[in-house]
């Protein structure tokens, strides 16, 4: 059981599940923890801190006081998915502390229908005036001609504001690219992505022109491979692979060239393509080598190319995307991988989730009038604690109910959730 509880209440034997904040606010790698020592407390209460979130399921119980806050409102409490769960977990002794904190819920503007209607048109002149842009930047860096980023920096902030009132306005648009603008936009909806995940990690404002800039031309390489290569409609020979796997250098050649990239830009650059287990390319190299920018990149770039129509394959849809990634073992970091998942607030089909009215469902889809918002299935009261009729629920459309939180099977009793999930989706379309 989760509660919110004032620093100055804490005591050795508690179970930190969250603090408030990001992760520049706190003193600690990681922001789940056991308080075995009570120097441990001393820094908190010593930092920015002054709400955090206990488990009592995991530690010692908050004592009896007027003091005491409430219990988390539905919706408060983060639980998650096993799969992630099990990932966040991980030791992460070795890692960076920039991203080894507890995550927060995006927070999107709620607009009129009058002002989401003008946001959307903002945003499509932009993606215009985008593919403008990196058309004439990339045509440039075909002929050799060096990277002037200066003229990038206004598309960068129109794309971030956009982002920042709405991430899922943009994004949708941005998805919505022929095959023959992929390579184009595809390099805009990177940037978005980039700076929406940016945004839920925490990071501060003045870094992300570079995270954008670096989502903006981290394919910059691609415009010196033979487009009878690039466009290719079928499998590709080894030889052509060889030309392929080339572009993170070639890119990375361009863009060193130019004196006023930093270096966030030129490592995702040459970077993107790599994995966290070693197997990817132009090096090589593993987990311990690739920055969280990298790491970044990667998931985003993965993402935003299989959700797209491209001139060898069709596009998944945006829950079959995150559920294919999510199975990819050794890709990517599993920890951004939650962000970014959290970031877009979508949910991968097979799902556990508590809607209003007190009702487990599982997602099954995801709503064609809102890409962001989820198909589920109910099948479970929880106030009666009663099965009931499966109904399907399109969220995106039918406003007046609401997704309260991510549940965990487990917790739930449903110790044999992969064949109970397997027979709710089975039927799912009846």
């Amino acid at each position: 059981m989760l509660r919110k509880i004032q620093t100055s209440q804490l005591e050795l034997g508690m179970f930190i599940h969250s603090m408030e904040g990001s992760w520049f606010d706190h003193p600690f790698w990681r922001s789940r923890f056991l308080l075995d020592d009570q120097a441990q407390i001393e820094q908190i209460l010593s930092s920015d801190v002054t709400r955090v979130t206990i488990d009592e399921s995991r530690g010692k119980k908050l004592s009896p006081s007027p003091k005491s806050e409430a219990l988390l409102e539905p919706g408060e409490a983060k639980v998650y998915s096993p799969k992630l769960a099990k990932a966040l977990e991980l030791s992460a002794s070795d890692r960076p502390r920039s991203y080894l904190r507890d995550v927060t819920e995006p927070v999107f503007n709620r607009l009129s229908p009058r002002e989401h209607a003008a946001e959307v048109r903002k945003a499509t002149a932009t993606i215009k005036r985008s593919r403008k842009v990196v058309m004439a930047l990339f045509e440039d860096a075909r002929l050799g001609k060096p990277v002037k980023s200066r003229k990038l920096v206004p598309l960068i902030e129109q794309i971030s504001r956009s982002v920042n009132i709405d991430p899922t306005i943009i994004l949708n648009i941005a998805r919505i690219k022929t095959k023959a603008e992929y390579t184009y936009l595809h390099s805009v909806s990177v940037c978005a992505l980039m700076i929406n995940l940016a945004r839920k990690m925490g990071f501060p404002e003045w870094q992300m022109q570079d995270i954008g800039m670096a989502g903006l031309l981290h394919d910059i390489g691609k415009m010196t491979i033979p487009e009878n290569i690039l466009s290719k409609p079928g499998k590709l020979d080894e030889s052509e692979w060889e030309v392929i796997r080339s572009h993170p250098q070639r890119g990375h050649d361009i863009l060193s060239a130019s004196k006023s990239l930093s270096d966030i830009v030129l490592e995702v650059c040459l970077q993107h393509h790599e994995k966290m287990d070693g197997t990817g390319y132009p090096a090589g190299i593993s987990g311990d080598e690739l920055s969280i920018f990298t790491r970044m990149a990667s998931i985003c770039d993965v993402y935003d190319a299989i959700t797209s129509r491209r001139p060898y394959n069709d596009p998944l849809s945006t829950s079959e995307a995150l559920a294919e990634m999510m199975s990819w073992s050794g890709h990517f970091d599993q920890l951004i991988f939650y962000d970014f998942v959290e970031s877009l607030g979508i949910l991968p089909v097979g799902t556990l989730v508590r809607l209003d009215h007190d009702e487990l469902a599982i997602v099954i889809g995801e709503s064609p009038s809102n890409y962001s918002a989820p198909i589920v299935r109910s099948f479970h009261s929880l106030d009666k604690d009663t099965p009931i009729a499966p109904k399907n629920i399109d969220l995106g459309s039918e406003r007046s109910r609401q997704l309260i939180a991510v549940e965990d099977p487990i917790d739930r009793g449903f110790s044999d959730w992969a064949d109970f999930s397997a027979a709710l989706l089975s039927n799912a379309s009846a």
